[in-house]
């Protein structure tokens, strides 16, 4: 039987990493990938690729919404004819894990004694957990449907708000073991290697529509990367999530921010456009802010869309 893996967790919690390590964890098997993203530019995906392993993205919408959820099934069971042994799923930020009870009730109906669900995997920024459970919903669901919990970037936290996280997290899901970690680093490949049950008492279904939070891409020519990031700084605070790619001297990036934490790393990448998806709280003044800031910095056109 195939194991399947969901990895869950707000956005900029640390998904994609834990993905990549996931990879070394499983490196004696054959691996497939499911990566879920909210927006169509794909930018998590690009970034596993480089790991060389098999990816099916779905795009614009959850896994675990009505609108995608035939979609997701379908690509679970192409990968029973990969002759695969595992399959990592990455789950957009903003996806409540619950629907996972329906899609593999519907995948035992479909194919019998082919798929077997490991568990979730839920990955919490200790940074930020606090601020943003409060505002936004779907936090609380992914902590109460998680089978193992990270509680990750320990690297910036202090001991007060790592037992803070904990307990609170501990007063949402009882049973959950937890590891905190930096990087989304496990220290021992045996905890995801243990985790081969999932609580079968845990019901859920599919969702409608995902939780109110607004995505725009920003798109631009070249421009100097110490600008950028300083551009960047003026306004990242302001939202929940910023993604994307941008070059410079033939030289390709990746960029990313959660809330006021910026950081940019070369990469290797096909697609030469420079973009930003940016994700947050419904907000013109939040749109105005960046195009004026946008104009004070650079001379070039940028268009959001």
């Amino acid at each position: 039987m195939i194991d399947i893996y969901l990895v869950t967790g707000f956005l900029g919690a640390g998904k994609t990493t834990l993905m990549k390590n996931l990879m070394k964890v499983f490196e004696n098997d054959k691996v497939a990938l499911i990566v879920n993203e909210f927006g169509q530019e794909g930018v998590d995906a690009a970034v596993l690729e480089k790991e060389g392993m098999v990816i099916e993205q779905i795009v614009d919408g959850s896994i675990f919404c009505v609108c995608r959820s035939d979609k997701f099934i379908d690509a679970i069971l192409k990968t029973s004819e990969m002759g695969i042994d595992c399959l990592l799923v990455e789950s957009s930020g903003l996806a409540n894990p619950f629907g996972m009870h329906e899609v593999t009730g519907m995948l035992h109906k479909l194919a019998p004694d082919t798929f077997h669900y490991s568990g979730s995997i839920c990955v919490v920024d200790a940074k930020h957990f606090s601020k943003l459970s409060d505002v936004v919903p779907v936090l609380i669901e992914q902590v109460q449907g998680a089978d193992l919990l990270l509680i990750n970037k320990t690297d910036l936290s202090t001991t007060e708000e790592l037992e803070k996280v904990e307990k609170a997290v501990r007063k949402l899901n009882g049973e959950v073991p937890i590891i905190r970690t930096s990087f989304a680093r496990i220290p021992d490949d045996a905890q995801i290697q243990a985790l081969r049950w999932h609580r079968g008492t845990m019901k859920g279904f599919l969702v409608k529509q995902t939780p109110g939070i607004e995505k725009f891409v920003l798109k631009f020519g070249s421009v100097p990367v110490e600008q950028l990031i300083k551009w960047l700084n003026k306004w990242v605070a302001k939202v929940y999530r910023v993604k994307g790619f941008c070059s410079e001297k033939n030289q390709q990036f990746y960029v990313q921010a959660v809330h006021d934490d910026v950081s940019v790393s070369e990469i290797d990448h096909k697609r030469k456009e420079n973009f930003l998806i940016v994700l947050g709280p419904a907000s013109d003044k939040i749109k105005k802010t960046i195009q004026s800031s946008w104009s004070e910095h650079f001379q070039t056109q940028l268009i959001l869309e």
